[in-house]
């Protein structure tokens, strides 16, 4: 007899099914194409450039695996912009595809694929992390193949994928540790519920458990070896985190940046996961992903990921919801749009630096971290080229950002700064600083006068950073200033200007 389809039954993709997921997948990409040189290196782009010619097994502020990467890329791309923006980009199109599949796989038809994957091309998390390369955005891709992963399982996929989960979770603890909190997730949501625990009863997870150790014991080798600095950067993020408007805030913030149109699919997606006993676990792992980095105080952007299970999940709601109603379909997509289309002009370098900075700074503030850079640079050459000539032999910069350094760092050889000539004391730079250093002249960048009394004489400011579009952001106001003679050892500026952020 005849089986009829149904928005819980996996059906045959047609190609004419995949069109608009497709389309927007494409859309997405090439907007990250077009947008990649338009500003400039994100700081802490520079900073990724500066620890990739430092290969270690990690960093004071950072895991090693996306230096690791950016290294991997410019050996066949050349280290520019546009190759590692391209990288971001196509991570963000993946995250796209990946929705659209999860729709499918939760028996959606051409519609449901079609609102998954523009409700994740418009997400404002995904636009603005695949706008940069930097650790956030990978960790936006583990998360959603592991999430890929976990449906398929429970699905009844060949359960020696749990060693593919294994690796990307292993994968996921080198970019971000933040990971942790979806690998604690996925162990509670398989162990609550009775039809998650038969699974856990083979011995497929325990071995993909394994492996994700595995991978990520040389990072934690060199965390032990270095005093744990990452509980460290943990303590100053979550500190950050709730202390602005508590531990519930910032998962407020990041659910109403999802944007009202993409907030409805998704809390849609989670309601319709839980009602059904066949995608229960998937729900159970979403819901204690929440509680888990809620209870954590971790910042609101890692949560984004889930977007990519609850938005595919909420599509095939709306699915079920609306049937084959074509105006239905049309107002709900008209309306996703226009609710979205705010999010790239926000979270991507899509308008002029001047415009962005009246109009959007303050809905996201990391785009306004792409400008200023050279220009920096060459007010610090300039100042340089006023010194006298004995002052030069020993000159060092001392930054109060790592971002600052690896600027001074990239393009200070084109105006005469050689490389290592700049130091700091934040992040990945402060395991850089060579031991003995400054020995000669001194000039800092990022300080205040007051902050720099117990270190130096101070002669300055001798020039102010500014920018031509006044964007605000790091750079904008930091003084350049002249130590006339050090009070300290070079050790002991160094120990006091140490930060892990």
């Amino acid at each position: 007899m005849p089986v009829a389809l149904t928005v819980q039954s996996p059906q045959g993709v047609r190609r004419g099914d995949l069109a608009p997921a497709a389309m927007a997948a494409a859309g997405v990409l090439a907007l990250h194409v077009i947008l990649s040189g338009r500003y400039g290196f994100h700081g802490d782009e520079l900073v990724t450039l500066s620890a990739a010619r430092h290969p270690a097994l990690g960093y004071l502020d950072r895991a090693p695996a996306v230096p690791l990467l950016a290294r991997g890329i410019g050996f066949v791309f050349g280290d520019g912009l546009w190759p590692l923006r391209v990288a971001a980009g196509v991570v963000h199109t993946g995250l796209v595809a990946a929705t659209a599949y999860l729709a499918w796989r939760f028996g959606g038809r051409r519609q449901a694929l079609a609102l998954a994957a523009i409700a994740a091309a418009l997400l404002p998390v995904f636009l603005a992390e695949g706008s940069l390369f930097r650790a956030p955005v990978l960790d936006e891709l583990w998360w959603g193949l592991a999430l890929v992963l976990v449906v398929r399982l429970v699905d009844g996929a060949d359960p020696r994928e749990w060693l593919a989960l294994g690796l990307v979770l292993g994968l996921g603890l080198e970019t971000r540790w933040t990971i942790l909190a979806l690998a604690a997730a996925i162990a509670v949501g398989f162990a609550a519920l009775p039809e998650g625990r038969r699974h856990l009863a083979t011995r497929w997870p325990w071995l993909g458990g394994v492996l994700a150790l595995a991978l990520w014991l040389p990072n934690l080798a060199w965390q032990a070896a270095h005093g744990w600095p990452a509980l460290d950067v943990y303590r100053e993020v979550t500190g950050g985190a709730r202390a602005d408007g508590g531990p519930l805030g910032p998962l407020v913030r990041q659910l109403v940046a999802a944007g009202p149109g993409a907030l409805v699919i998704a809390v849609a997606g989670g309601v319709w996961l839980a009602r059904r006993r066949r995608w229960r676990v998937p729900a159970a792992v979403a819901l204690a992903a929440v509680a888990v980095s809620v209870a954590a105080g971790l910042p609101a952007g890692t949560l984004g990921p889930l977007y990519v299970l609850l938005l595919a999940a909420g599509a095939v709601a709306f699915d079920g919801w609306i049937g084959v109603d074509a105006d239905r379909w049309r107002q709900v997509m008209t309306f996703l749009v226009l609710a979205a289309l705010v999010a790239v002009p926000a979270t991507t370098p899509l308008l002029a630096p001047r415009d962005y900075a009246t109009l959007f700074h303050d809905v996201d503030a990391d785009v306004g971290e792409e400008v200023g850079w050279q220009g920096m640079v060459h007010l610090v050459a300039g100042v340089r080229d006023v010194l006298p000539a004995d002052e030069l032999g020993e000159l060092r910069v001392v930054t109060a950002s790592a971002g600052a350094a690896a600027a001074l760092d990239r393009y200070g050889p084109a105006r005469g700064i050689p490389p290592g000539t700049a130091l700091s004391g934040e992040g990945a730079y402060a395991g850089f600083w060579p031991d003995g250093q400054p020995a000669g002249t001194v000039l800092f960048v990022g300080f205040g006068r007051r902050e720099l009394a117990r270190y130096c004489r101070v002669v300055g400011p001798l020039a102010i950073v500014g920018n031509d579009a006044a964007v605000p952001n790091r750079l904008l106001g930091a003084h350049i200033a002249f130590c006339g003679r050090l009070l300290v050892t070079p050790g002991q500026l160094r120990a006091g200007l140490t930060r892990v952020r």
